[in-house]
């Protein structure tokens, strides 16, 4: 793991594993790190949990998947509303139009363990191939947390609190990393 080397959103171009520290309009301190370069930015994912937990549908089920899913309004409605703004002006979104997300099974394991095959070509995200990246934690405890990607008519995909592939009902509320790509 690099050392903290972003104290601040700053205008030079992040490498993999820096850092950056903000606070939402909520009070909620959120530490990021680079996870993925990009042409025209970085992704950033967050380290830890959001300190609300959130179900990926409230009703259950995985119709629709992740695109389909209450979870993923959520993040692009009241999750995005309460970042700051000197960070929300320099948000990109990602190909699907979503400004905030959350990792897929692959981004964070290298392969699909519980889920179905991401599409397009997408890697590992490096800092995460070390489990103690994997782990994140809600409130000072560790947890389970969302990823994008169906496991079967009942659950999503997660990553456990050892940093382990797995899955969980959709009706479950679990931790929520928001990812998102920074403008350089």
């Amino acid at each position: 793991m690099k050392v903290n080397r972003m104290t601040e959103v700053e205008t030079t171009r992040p490498i993999i594993g820096d850092r950056i520290s903000f606070t939402l309009k909520t009070g909620e301190k959120v530490e990021a790190m680079a996870v993925k370069e990009l042409i025209n930015g970085t992704v950033f994912c967050a380290v830890d949990f959001l300190s609300k937990p959130y179900p990926m549908n409230h009703r259950g089920g995985t119709r629709g998947g992740y695109e389909a899913s209450d979870l993923r309004k959520s993040l692009n409605g009241e999750i995005l509303d309460s970042f700051p703004d000197d960070i929300r002006e320099r948000l990109i979104p990602f190909d699907n139009g979503d400004i905030l997300t959350i990792p897929s099974e692959r981004e964070m394991f290298g392969k699909n363990i519980f889920a179905e095959e991401d599409e397009g070509d997408v890697m590992q995200w490096e800092p995460m191939a070390d489990r103690h990246n994997r782990v994140a934690f809600r409130d000072g405890v560790y947890e389970w947390g969302w990823l994008r990607n169906v496991a079967n008519s009942t659950d999503f995909a997660t990553c456990n609190a050892n940093g382990d592939a797995n899955s969980d009902y959709a009706s479950d509320s679990n931790g929520v990393r928001p990812a998102f790509i920074l403008k350089i």
